[in-house]
């Protein structure tokens, strides 16, 4: 095993100076990868919270390489599945292992291009199967959406109660993701033609454009109506966060996808509706649902989710026909009717 000398855990604020290629070894690297992971991570351009997110996986990884005297440079495939193993080992949900690998596997390829390892260990280290096909049976049903919105009305604040109301209906309604919500800014409504360009997940700076129903902008501009006007929002630079948060600590700032998820559980905990393995996910999966049976127009759930594969689409009319086709029926034994 390569043999390198003692590296010390990196932390969130450490920030290298841009030095030359030729001058990082394998411990600045460690030390000071948040300068360069960017590079190679969302073609180059990735969004404030992907970067977030990798970092903090990545500081958890080389936490524990340096806990087992490893140096994580030096690691081989086979480490690299022992930490998988304690992964698994610590009851973490395979898509969220799918994540922690992938920002493993992000470190791993930045240090490579930039030729500090002869070889990626991680390429093949994946994740605990996660299946989507029985994913999509997780979903609420209109009158189950409904419960959820008779929560938030009982609201006596006005801006927490539209707030949260229209967190619903983006994602459960319209099938926006909570990342998207995060992200979304008050410049990106066109109130004119009723449509909201989108900050998809991804490359930072992809947008995609949705057309809200009426009842969506409704609850939007009853939301708009009743942020606080004593308080200023607190900006991004020039954009305006659409989703404000209510917490002391961030008052009116950028609501985070975790302040997202809190809303939602303790609705959903509220209503009697919270399950295991729900996440905020189940609302855009009961957009997909609802609206296809609905509809029965693949097109149309398609373009309201912004799939690109038609396959990942058809996976919605494929749950739905087996919901509403029984086929086993046909093969139900007989009572004799004479006994």
């Amino acid at each position: 095993m390569q043999q390198n000398p003692p590296v010390s855990l990196p932390t969130m604020k450490t920030l290298a100076t841009n030095i030359p290629q030729a001058h990082v070894d394998a411990n600045y690297f460690v030390e000071h990868f948040q300068e360069f992971l960017p590079r190679y991570i969302a073609k180059g351009n990735p969004s404030k919270d992907t970067l977030r997110h990798y970092t903090n996986q990545i500081l958890s990884f080389i936490r524990w390489c340096l806990q087992s005297g490893l140096h994580p440079l030096a690691l081989t495939e086979y480490q690299i599945r022992m930490y998988r193993e304690n992964l698994v080992a610590q009851n973490y949900k395979a898509d969220s292992i799918q994540l922690m690998l992938a920002a493993v596997r992000a470190f791993y390829t930045t240090a490579f291009k930039m030729h500090l390892i002869e070889e990626n260990p991680s390429l093949d280290i994946t994740a605990p199967t996660v299946y989507n096909s029985e994913s999509l049976l997780h979903f609420y049903t209109p009158a189950q959406m409904n419960e959820i919105v008779q929560i938030f009305a009982s609201d006596e604040n006005l801006f927490t109660r539209y707030r949260n109301m229209l967190i619903l209906y983006l994602m459960g309604v319209e099938g926006l993701r909570n990342v998207e919500l995060h992200r979304a800014c008050l410049e990106d409504i066109n109130w004119d033609v009723k449509a909201i360009m989108i900050r998809g997940k991804g490359a930072k700076g992809r947008m995609d454009p949705i057309y809200p129903c009426d009842e969506t902008f409704g609850i939007l501009k009853k939301y708009i109506d009743a942020i606080p006007k004593e308080h200023p929002v607190k900006k991004d630079g020039m954009l305006t966060p659409l989703i404000l948060s209510s917490s002391n600590r961030n008052y009116l700032g950028r609501i985070t996808r975790n302040g997202i998820r809190s809303i939602m559980n303790r609705a959903l905990t509220a209503a009697n509706l919270k399950h295991s393995g729900y996440s905020c996910h189940i609302f855009r999966h009961s957009c997909g649902t609802n609206l296809y049976q609905a509809t029965k127009d693949l097109r149309v759930v398609q373009e309201t989710l912004r799939q690109r594969d038609p396959k990942v689409t058809a996976r919605y009319a494929h749950v739905n026909h087996r919901l509403e086709h029984r086929a086993t029926s046909a093969v139900i034994p007989q009572a004799d009717s004479n006994k």
